[in-house]
């Protein structure tokens, strides 16, 4: 009676090993990295111009040994997000939609004024300054980084973004 009570708790301790090794197996493969390679500060909004649009400036910095590329913005407050930057034709000023930037491995982007800049086109909703935009930075490698946006008046944003760095 003895050997076959020692063999039936061998096989249930095997089996309950198995079975502990399966479960954190398929969980630790559902949960999502806990980190990122990308860092992202800085995040300012303008006021809406008009009602119609706003631009959205920040810094990300890429931890990562390899190197990323900034995709896409999304953000519930407007219906279309656009990358663009600003370039001088014929001694005017105007922006021009990108595809995506890329963000070098160890490198840092800089969205600012008079550079590379968000545009948020079609707002659904009303923010002004003081206000918090929740935005998507949607990245090729890193994924989407969720971050917050603070309005600010357009003529305080340079302002803040020299403070930020």
């Amino acid at each position: 009676m003895r050997k076959r009570t020692t063999v039936a708790m061998r096989a249930i301790a095997a089996s309950t090993a198995v079975l502990a090794g399966a479960i954190a197996s398929c969980s630790s493969e559902r949960e999502p990295p806990a980190t990122t390679s990308v860092e992202v500060s800085g995040v300012y909004i303008s006021e809406p111009a008009l009602g119609e649009r706003a631009a959205m400036y920040f810094t990300v910095v890429n931890r990562a040994a390899e190197d990323d590329e900034l995709l896409a913005v999304s953000t519930p407050v407007a219906g279309v997000t656009e990358i663009h930057r600003t370039v001088e034709q014929a001694g005017t000023m105007r922006m021009e939609p990108v595809a995506s930037l890329p963000l070098p491995a160890g490198g840092e982007l800089r969205i600012a004024p008079g550079g590379y800049h968000i545009m948020l086109l079609e707002l659904r909703a009303d923010f002004a300054p003081g206000d918090s935009v929740d935005v998507t930075l949607h990245f090729r490698n890193a994924g989407d980084v969720a971050v917050r946006g603070q309005v600010l008046k357009y003529v305080d944003i340079e302002q803040a973004l020299t403070g930020a760095q």
